[in-house]
């Protein structure tokens, strides 16, 4: 919350490492999204404004919140001031630390991943998986002298699963060469392999797609990484609204 232009590289470093990362700057409209969706860890910037006292109050009125119990916090700053440290870690007992970003975004991105890892933060998912918009993208591939057509239903950096609208479903094992994915105005062209199909109810036939390593290289997955991450928080920024 409240991010500094800084940590703009440390979530660059922590999407790369397969962890969800959102940003706001509206306190009220988190804590009413607490009450919807439990288990959130937030990294507040103490910084931010003239009284940081603000934030100390704000996570206080969280914590007594019942619905907002099993939010976690951490702090970000720039400044190691040793009271503050004291107030937030002993005081309000911050689960995630007292993260002092002067030290630099790699040691900073360092320590984050550290407290994610030790918070269990990645859940059970081991890629983070965005879901998206039939307007959103467009999957374009050639298979026996037929071009195949159709929208991503949800991406990740490993994979995707697909609705095309040919007649034409690709039998598991199908291997998909020089796939063409649209994602908003972004062309990224790999192999993939299908690895099976299932009829989603006012869809049809999805399929699901294992992109082929090989064809993968570190430009083309940064584009999927960064497609996925502006995609996750358009629809945090719409649930924050809804709040």
């Amino acid at each position: 919350m409240n991010p500094p232009a800084v940590i703009g590289e440390v979530a660059m470093a922590l999407a790369e490492a397969e962890f969800e990362v959102y940003t706001t700057r509206d306190h009220g409209k988190l804590a009413r999204y607490f009450r919807k969706e439990h288990g959130s860890l937030t990294f507040i910037n103490i910084d931010e404004g003239d009284d940081e006292s603000v934030w100390r109050k704000w996570m206080r009125s969280v914590r007594d919140d019942e619905e907002c119990k099993d939010a976690a916090f951490g702090v970000i700053t720039m400044l190691d001031d040793e009271e503050k440290r004291k107030n937030y870690l002993m005081n309000l007992g911050v689960e995630c630390g007292f993260v002092v970003i002067k030290l630099g975004a790699a040691k900073t991105t360092e320590i984050i991943l550290r407290t994610l890892e030790a918070n269990e933060a990645r859940g059970r998912r081991r890629y983070v998986r965005a879901i998206c918009a039939p307007d959103a993208t467009e999957c374009i591939c050639a298979l026996d002298d037929e071009t195949l057509r159709g929208w991503i239903r949800d991406l990740s950096s490993v994979g995707m699963s697909a609705a095309f609208s040919s007649d034409i479903s690709p039998k598991p094992g199908t291997r998909l060469k020089n796939m063409q994915l649209n994602l908003k105005g972004v062309r990224i062209f790999l192999n993939g392999v299908i690895i099976g199909n299932h009829e989603a109810p006012g869809i049809g036939t999805v399929s699901i797609v294992m992109f082929e390593p090989g064809s993968i290289n570190d430009d083309r997955r940064a584009k999927l990484r960064t497609f996925i991450r502006k995609t996750l928080q358009t629809t945090m920024d719409k649930a924050l609204e809804l709040a």
